[in-house]
C-alpha cells in the first residue's frame, strides 16, 4: 500500500531546486497526466516532421519539451498552426512563381516559331523569285516544313518524312515481299533497319538493342514503331512469332524517357487516420489473357527497362498478393497484368485502398486482343478503359481478327490505324509459311501410336509441345507418356497451382525435358525458343486455335513441324483446315479431301461408340460416355 500522507519531492533539473512537494496520492495522478501529454508530443512532432521541414518541426519539439502546463500546450499548438499556415503560403507563392515562368517559356517559344516562320518565308520568297517556273513544287516543299505536329517526336518525324527515290524504292519492294497493308495514306515511314533506330527511339534504347543480338527489325516491327510514336491508336495483325511484344514495348519505354524519367514511388497518405502508401499511377498497362504470357511479356520489359532505369511490375491471378502489392511500393511505370487480377487492384471491396490507379495511364496495350475477348474478359477491359484517361492511345495485338471482333474493338479504339501483315489482316486466317503441316487422319484409338511414331521422328536434343482438349486429357496422356520412357515437364492446364505450371514452363525452357502437354493456355503469346515439334492431340474446336497452336514453333525466322492427328469426328472443321494449308502451300493428304468432299458428315464414332453431334450450338456438342452418335442435347 503507498502512504498518502507521505510527501514527495519533484526536482527541475533547469532552476536545480526543489520547487514543489504533493502527497503520493496525487503524485500518480501526475505522473499519469504527463505520460499522456508526452504521448501527444510524440504524435504531433511526427506530424510536423511530415507536413513542415526538419528544422521548423525541430524547433516546434523544444519548445513542446519544455511545457508540461495546459496554457504552455495551448501556446504550442498556436505555434504549430501558424508555422503550417507560413508552409502552405510558401507552397502556393512556389506554384504560382512556377506557373509564371512556364507562361514565360511559352511566350518565348511562340516568339521564336513565328521568327522561324517569317525566315522561312523570306526563303520561300527568294526561291519564287529564282526558279519561275517551279512554284508549284517549293510550295509543295515549304507546305512539309511549316506543318507543325503537337507531338513530342515532330522534328524526328520530319526527317524521317523526307525520302529519297532510292529509299521509296526500297519501301515499295519491303511492303510487296511481306504482303504488308496500311489503312491509311497518311502513315509515317517505316524503320527497315537498326541503323536508322537513332532517328526515333534514345541512344540508350538502341544500345539495348543491340545487345540482344536482333539483325534487323521485323515488319511488324518496322512499321508499327513510328505509328506508336506518333500518338495513333494502332490495330496489329501479324503472325505468331513476329515480335509484337518489342513492337509495343519500345515506344512505351521512349514515352517515359521523354516525358521526365521513371516515376518515382508513391508517398505515403493519411487514409482514415493511418499512414499508407499511395496508389502507383503507371503510364503504361499492358493487359495479357493468360498468366504464362503476362509473365513473358515481363521477363521481355526486363530486358529493355533498366536503359531507361524504368520499372515493370507483374499483376496475375493464382498468386500471392501480397508479394505483388510490395512490388508495387516502390514504385511502377509499366505494369503488365490479367485483366481479372488488375481489377481487383483498380477497384477493390469497401475498407480497402486501391494500390493502383490507372489516371495516368495514357498508353494502353492489349496483347493477344481477341483471345481477350473469346475468353469472355470483355466486362473487366471496359471497366479498365473506363479508369484510364480519355486522352489515351489504345494498341491492339493479335495473329487473328475475325469480324466479330473487329465490332467489339471498335469502341476501344478512336480512328485506329490497321497493319496487317500476310493475308490475314484482310479477315482470312493464314498460318506460317516455316511451319511444314502434316494432317495424319485416324481413329481414336490409333492417336496415341500415331503420337508415339511422330515423337520417334525427333532427335535427341528435340523438344515438343503437345496440345490436348480437355484437362483431363492432359494428365492422362503426361502419365501415359511418362510410363513410355519419354521424359515430359509435366501438364499445363488451368486446375493446375501456378507454382506447377511456372515450374513445368521453367523445366521445359532449360531443356530439362523434351515434350510439354498443355491445353490452349500454352496456345496464345508463348515464346518458348527452339521448340522443334507441336503435336496437336486432339483437333480443337475453332480453326484460330490452331493457327495459334502450331505457332509456337517456327518461330523468330525459323522452321519447325506441326503434326495434327485428325479424325472424323472432327471432319466438320476439315474445310477450313485445308484453306489454311493451301494458303501455307503445304501438301493436302487425300484422306483430308476425301473428308472435306463428305461435306463434314454427322457424329462419328466417340471413345464409347459416342461420337460429336453434327453442327455447332446446343444440339452439336460431343458425344460422351453413353450417347448414341448423332445430335447429342445432354452434357455427354
Amino acid at each position: 500500500m503507498v502512504n498518502t500522507n507521505h510527501h514527495l519531492f519533484l526536482h527541475d533539473k533547469n532552476k536545480k531546486n526543489f520547487i514543489s512537494s504533493l502527497p503520493a496520492k496525487n503524485f500518480l495522478s501526475h505522473t499519469h497526466h504527463t505520460t499522456l501529454f508526452r504521448r501527444r508530443q510524440r504524435q504531433r512532432r511526427r506530424q510536423q516532421h511530415y507536413i513542415m521541414g526538419k528544422g521548423e518541426a525541430a524547433a516546434l519539439t523544444k519548445a513542446l519539451k519544455s511545457s508540461f502546463s495546459e496554457e504552455e500546450e495551448k501556446r504550442a499548438a498556436k505555434q504549430i498552426r501558424k508555422a503550417e499556415k507560413k508552409a502552405n503560403k510558401k507552397r502556393k507563392l512556389e506554384l504560382a512563381a512556377a506557373a509564371e515562368d512556364d507562361d514565360d517559356d511559352d511566350d518565348d517559344d511562340d516568339e521564336k516559331r513565328k521568327s522561324k516562320k517569317s525566315k522561312k518565308e523570306k526563303k520561300a520568297k527568294k526561291l519564287k523569285k529564282s526558279k519561275g517556273n517551279d512554284d508549284d513544287g517549293n510550295d509543295a516543299n515549304i507546305a512539309v516544313v511549316d506543318s507543325e505536329d503537337d507531338d513530342i517526336f515532330s522534328s524526328k518525324k520530319k526527317k524521317t518524312n523526307k525520302m529519297s527515290v532510292s529509299d521509296e524504292e526500297e519501301v515499295k519492294a519491303y511492303v510487296k515481299e511481306h504482303h504488308v497493308t496500311v489503312s491509311t495514306k497518311d502513315a509515317p515511314n517505316p524503320i527497315l533497319s537498326f541503323e536508322k533506330c537513332h532517328e526515333i527511339f534514345p541512344m540508350e534504347i538502341v544500345a539495348a538493342l543491340k545487345k540482344q543480338g536482333y539483325e534487323k527489325p521485323t515488319p511488324i516491327q518496322a512499321f508499327s514503331w513510328t505509328i506508336a510514336l506518333t500518338g495513333r491508336d494502332i490495330v496489329a495483325i501479324a503472325k505468331t512469332g513476329s515480335g509484337k511484344t518489342c513492337s509495343f514495348l519500345l515506344p512505351a519505354l521512349t514515352r517515359i524517357k521523354k516525358n521526365g524519367g521513371p516515376q518515382k514511388a508513391p508517398e505515403m497518405e493519411l487514409v482514415n487516420g493511418r499512414w499508407k502508401p499511395g496508389a502507383v499511377k503507371p503510364t503504361s498497362i499492358v493487359l495479357a489473357p493468360t498468366r504464362e504470357l503476362a509473365i513473358q511479356i515481363n521477363d521481355e520489359c526486363a530486358k529493355f527497362c533498366p536503359a531507361v532505369k524504368a520499372k515493370c511490375v507483374v499483376l496475375y491471378g493464382g498468386a500471392a498478393k501480397g508479394d505483388q502489392l510490395r512490388a508495387l511500393r516502390g514504385g511502377a511505370d509499366i505494369v503488365v497484368a490479367t485483366p481479372g487480377r488488375i481489377n481487383d487492384f483498380l477497384d477493390p471491396p469497401p475498407g480497402f485502398s486501391a494500390p493502383v490507379s490507372a489516371s495516368a495511364a495514357t498508353y494502353v496495350v492489349l496483347d493477344e486482343a481477341d483471345r481477350m475477348l473469346d475468353m469472355g474478359f470483355e466486362p473487366q477491359i471496359k471497366k479498365i478503359i473506363k479508369l484510364c484517361p480519355h486522352a489515351r492511345q489504345t494498341l491492339f495485338y493479335s495473329a487473328t481478327w475475325p469480324k466479330a471482333v473487329q465490332k467489339i474493338a471498335a469502341n476501344f479504339t478512336t480512328k485506329p490505324i490497321q497493319v496487317s501483315i500476310g493475308e490475314g489482316g484482310t479477315g482470312k486466317l493464314t498460318a506460317n509459311k516455316m511451319i511444314t503441316q502434316i494432317v495424319q487422319v485416324c481413329t481414336e484409338d490409333e492417336k496415341f501410336d500415331n503420337c508415339m511414331q511422330a515423337m520417334g521422328e525427333l532427335e535427341e536434343k528435340d523438344t515438343c509441345i503437345v496440345f490436348c482438349g480437355t484437362k483431363r486429357r492432359c494428365d492422362f496422356l503426361d502419365r501415359k507418356l511418362r510410363q513410355s520412357g519419354i521424359h515430359s515437364c509435366g501438364a499445363i492446364h488451368g486446375d493446375k497451382d501456378q507454382h506447377e505450371r511456372e515450374k513445368s514452363l521453367d523445366n521445359f525452357r532449360k531443356g530439362r525435358g523434351n515434350v510439354l502437354v498443355a491445353t490452349d493456355v500454352a496456345a496464345r503469346g508463348l515464346d518458348i525458343p527452339g521448340v522443334a515439334m507441336v503435336l496437336i492431340y486432339d483437333f480443337p474446336g475453332a480453326v484460330e486455335d490452331y493457327v495459334h497452336r502450331i505457332g509456337r514453333t517456327g518461330r523468330a525466322g525459323k522452321t519447325g513441324i506441326a503434326h495434327t492427328l485428325f479424325t472424323r469426328e472432327d471432319s466438320q472443321q476439315a474445310r477450313e483446315l485445308v484453306q489454311i494449308m493451301e494458303g501455307a502451300d503445304q501438301a493436302i493428304p487425300p484422306e483430308l479431301q476425301a473428308l472435306v468432299r463428305t461435306k463434314g458428315g454427322g457424329g462419328g464414332g466417340g471413345r464409347w461408340s459416342g461420337g460429336r453431334g453434327g453442327g455447332r450450338g446446343r444440339g452439336g456438342g460431343r458425344g460422351g460416355k453413353f450417347s448414341k452418335g448423332g445430335r447429342g442435347k445432354g452434357k455427354w
